[in-house]
């Protein structure tokens, strides 16, 4: 059969098979106040995996865990937040499984269902039956969500538009159960292990301590949001003229090496540099933590940068939630793209010397 064609079947099945086992699980909770006070234990679901969405909600687990030292924090996370959340000295406990297998959500949901949460905090975006499932079988007093007015199984509601910031999000989420915070500043993990490889590295390749460093990010998390090897060469070439004793560190994107060696090749600089050692998103964070200026059209990344104070040259693509997850327009250079992809761009005309206003 066509794949083009069966497609559109297929997925008209999955979302009917989600629907009906939904409503299975979607039991409607009794509407409970509760003081914040009288919270036991927390149960936070980051199950998308995202880097850039933990380190936005990052604030909340430490201003909790200050002003309600009594709370027990647990999260649970799919498997790609292990590294940062071992190094988050404010949750309790962590539990890691594939998001992707009902199985280890049935083996989650019983190992967790006898820690009897208070309060259960669910900030994806959409739902899939599996995680209704999942919290029908947790049974938390209180389970609170945005944007889930078509759900009974939450008993705390926000209502949230197109213009306010996922940290206003989770300071509502959080009011829910009157917990009020003030200080969003996120925390951004550093690791030790990092923290020396990227030391090694800057020394190596003779970058000293008062030398500026750009730190440069080409891809994001779809095959559409790529910057190519072509327009990476613009951009290197762009920067290079506006700032002329900068060392640009390539941040990395294992599954993309090709693409970063391509750049490196050809653009034969001795100042773009690359940490072929890096495994993990903490060694582009040591990279941004001693940078000067962030170029990224990826969240996680722009989000890591806004964390550590970076100045920001950001390129946003159309998204219809876009303004939700955009960095501070204040100081930071954001450059939007509408009705055409990244390659699409001119780089050449948007990366005008006089558009980039920072001197390093």
């Amino acid at each position: 059969m066509n794949w083009k064609f069966y497609r559109p079947y297929r997925d008209k099945i999955v979302d009917k098979k989600n629907e009906i086992l939904s409503k299975i699980f979607d039991k409607k909770k009794k509407e409970i106040d509760i003081d914040a006070s009288k919270i036991n234990k927390l149960l936070f679901l980051r199950v998308d995996g995202k880097i850039g969405d933990y380190i936005v909600s990052s604030f909340a687990f430490r201003e909790i865990k200050k002003c309600y030292p009594h709370i027990q924090i647990d999260v649970i996370a799919d498997r790609g937040l292990e590294g940062i959340l071992k190094l988050n000295k404010y949750i309790d406990n962590y539990y890691l499984f594939n998001r992707k297998k009902n199985s280890e959500w049935k083996k989650m949901a019983k190992k967790l269902k006898g820690n009897n949460y208070d309060v259960l905090l669910d900030a994806t975006e959409g739902l899939k039956y599996r995680q209704i499932y999942f919290l029908n079988k947790i049974n938390a007093k209180i389970n609170v969500g945005y944007n889930k007015d078509d759900y009974q199984i939450f008993n705390k509601k926000v209502k949230i538009s197109n213009s306010i910031k996922m940290v206003e999000i989770y300071q509502k989420m959080l009011e829910c159960v009157n917990i009020k915070i003030d200080n969003t500043e996120y925390d951004v993990p550093v690791s030790d292990a990092s923290e020396k490889e990227v030391n090694q590295f800057l020394k190596e390749n003779n970058v000293k301590e008062e030398d500026k460093i750009i730190a440069l990010n080409f891809f994001g998390a779809s095959k559409l949001r790529k910057i190519n090897s072509d327009n990476g060469i613009i951009i290197i070439k762009k920067l290079k003229e506006r700032y002329k004793n900068v060392k640009i560190i390539l941040l990395d994107s294992p599954q993309n090496r090709k693409e970063i060696y391509d750049v490196l090749h050809n653009c034969n600089n001795k100042d773009v540099l690359f940490f072929e050692k890096s495994k993990t998103i903490l060694d582009s964070i040591s990279i941004i933590k001693r940078s000067n200026l962030v170029v990224s059209l990826d969240t996680s990344i722009l989000h890591i940068a806004e964390g550590l104070n970076k100045r920001i040259i950001a390129f946003y693509g159309p998204k219809t939630n876009k303004n939700k997850w955009r960095v501070r327009e204040e100081g930071n250079i954001l450059i939007d793209y509408d009705g055409i992809t990244i390659n699409q761009i001119n780089f050449e005309n948007e990366l005008q010397r006089e558009k980039l206003i920072y001197d390093l």
